[in-house]
């Protein structure tokens, strides 16, 4: 591609956030919900790691955790008491890229959650990327949430659009299973 050519837009930026998983030792592999015990409308995430060139990032690290279909995280901090915690739900995964680029995970749809007095977060799923030159920390909205137009977060992105997603249902899977493509754009790979 050259300079002249349209280049893809970077994925905005997003906040790590407070509940990383950082004393938790992360799924290896696609599958959080335990073997599609977890809790929850099953979620089939997938997409590419690419450069605003378009080229595939292969070997990319990615990481994604989440609340479970309650809204709850798996993780000291989270105070959400009013929903439960999921033990057959993972929250926390790593995987590598293939040579294309591509990635995939078999998650729950996260639900939203009380983030303070009367501030809510949409649901999300956070990502961490790291490849060989650089790393980007996102996160994926689902459309049509009634939270996200009052999210600081997400609407402090600079395209807010290319974070938000819109799952659909997915044949010859679980009943009422949904996937989504989420695509991440980075600068370098």
């Amino acid at each position: 591609m050259s300079d002249t050519q349209t280049r893809l837009p970077r994925t905005p930026p997003q906040i790590l956030g407070p509940f990383y998983p950082f004393m938790l030792t992360p799924t290896e592999g696609f599958d959080l919900t335990n073997g599609g015990q977890a809790k929850g409308t099953v979620l089939y995430v997938s997409g590419r790691v690419l450069t605003e060139t378009g080229a595939p990032v292969a070997g990319a690290k990615i990481e994604i955790w989440q609340a479970n279909a309650a809204g709850r995280y798996p993780h000291p901090n989270d105070d959400n008491v009013a929903a439960p915690l999921d033990e057959k739900f993972q929250g926390f995964a790593v995987s590598r890229t293939d040579e294309n680029g591509g990635y995939a995970f078999k998650t729950v749809r996260p639900a939203a959650y009380p983030a303070a007095p009367g501030r809510w977060r949409p649901a999300h799923i956070h990502f961490q990327v790291t490849s060989k030159y650089e790393q980007l920390v996102t996160q994926m909205y689902f459309k049509g949430d009634k939270y996200n137009e009052s999210d600081a977060w997400l609407n402090s992105a600079s395209r807010k659009d290319l974070l938000i997603t819109d799952p659909t249902p997915v044949a010859g899977k679980e009943p009422g299973a949904q996937e989504v493509t989420f695509d991440i754009i980075i600068t370098r790979g």
